[in-house]
């Protein structure tokens, strides 16, 4: 009872802090705030007084209003043209692969088929121009979108390019994909195991040593939103 009420409490504590952001017309942070809470509807209203097109996509994707994600989606890669060429390369990919995600379950088949061939061919063009987090991150999409349509061979294909792509230089990172991973295939037992066994030789030896691999990721994430 006692961690019913605690959740309740934080909840509420939630509610009343997106109200107060909405008050003072922060629309990020009041959504931020209701997603906190649990509250998605009331995120994606805030967020549509803003232009963090690629947050709405992802919202109205789960929220299956295919139509509007869509045309957020579109909105996000106008803003991805008009961005400096490098800055480019490290959105297209997700941005192209959640169209298609959102074409496809609105039944525009051919449409989707345009997004994801385009999302494809910029996937093989980047791939080794790009830091292998970005690389990493771009692999995941795949995966993302594979689940979504309901492929599983894209699926474990963009999982098993990402972990290759993070690697042991990127050890976090890793750690945190083969989980998403886990969660994606959790019907396949056999892959479950083999997933499993990966995640338990993955394992930092030590605390310092995870805190060492954590400052490392931060720093070369840091550099390359910079660039």
């Amino acid at each position: 009872m006692e961690r019913i009420a605690k959740n309740l409490l934080k909840t509420e504590l939630w509610r009343q802090a997106a109200r107060h952001f909405e008050m003072a017309d922060q629309h990020a942070e009041s959504a931020a705030a209701w997603l906190a809470a649990g509250h998605h509807d009331k995120a994606i209203n805030s967020l549509l007084k803003t232009d963090d097109h690629a947050q709405l996509t992802a919202l109205l994707l789960e929220a299956k209003r295919y139509k509007e994600a869509a045309k957020q989606a579109r909105l996000w890669l106008e803003n991805i043209d008009q961005a400096p060429q490098k800055r480019q390369s490290k959105k297209t990919v997700q941005a192209l692969l959640l169209l298609a995600a959102a074409l496809h379950l609105d039944q525009q088949s051919d449409q989707a088929i345009t997004a994801y061939d385009r999302a494809r061919e910029k996937l093989d063009q980047l791939r080794k121009d790009l830091p292998p987090i970005t690389n990493g991150k771009n692999w995941e999409s795949l995966a993302t979108y594979g689940a979504m349509v309901k492929r599983p061979d894209l699926v474990r294909l963009g999982y098993e390019k990402a972990l290759a792509a993070y690697g042991r230089t990127f050890n976090l990172q890793r750690l945190r994909c083969v989980e998403d991973y886990l969660k994606n295939v959790a019907d396949d037992f056999y892959l479950v195991q083999e997933l499993k066994k990966r995640r338990a030789d993955w394992q930092p030896k030590s605390n310092m040593k995870k805190e060492r691999e954590r400052l490392w990721e931060v720093l070369v994430e840091l550099e390359d939103d910079l660039r």
